[in-house]
């Protein structure tokens, strides 16, 4: 078995068994390990409209609002949903993508209704979240102890 060759401080290439350890004295090495910035609590959010309550000015704002809180929240849920026209809040052009992608980059599972994206026809415009067919929906929504449907 050959030995793997690598370079040596004056950019010579030699075996493995010439390499000299000072070469690193004094440098710091740094593991990097992804960690959520925020507390998963075990509860899913699923989304299934563009609104909270009526579709009007009020309920638009409500869910454009909550969705702004959960990515300033210390306490947020394990899985947000998308499901039905609610997936249009994920597609390019969606003023509510940098939100999303905040939301995500906390340590939120995002998953998007890929059969509401093709009968849209967004499947190619998805800019937020992980396309999902029924069976990781309900596999999301068996894994937690608590469902929140707006």
């Amino acid at each position: 078995m050959r030995q793997p060759i690598i370079r040596k401080r004056n950019n010579t290439l030699s075996q493995r068994s010439e390499l000299d350890h000072s070469y690193f004295e004094g440098v710091y090495f740094e593991k990097r390990v992804w960690v959520p910035s925020a507390k998963i609590s075990n509860y899913l959010m699923m989304f299934t409209r563009l609104y909270i309550g009526e579709n009007d000015e009020l309920g638009k704002s409500s869910f454009r609002d909550i969705l702004v809180t959960l990515s300033e929240s210390e306490l947020v849920p394990r899985t947000l949903v998308f499901w039905n026209n609610a997936v249009k809040a994920c597609v390019e052009g969606s003023p509510l993508l940098p939100t999303i992608n905040k939301i995500e980059r906390l340590g939120v599972r995002v998953l998007v209704a890929g059969h509401a994206l093709d009968k849209l026809n967004l499947k190619n415009s998805m800019r937020a979240g992980k396309l999902a067919n029924h069976f990781d929906l309900l596999e999301a929504i068996n894994q937690v102890q608590k469902v929140v449907t707006f």
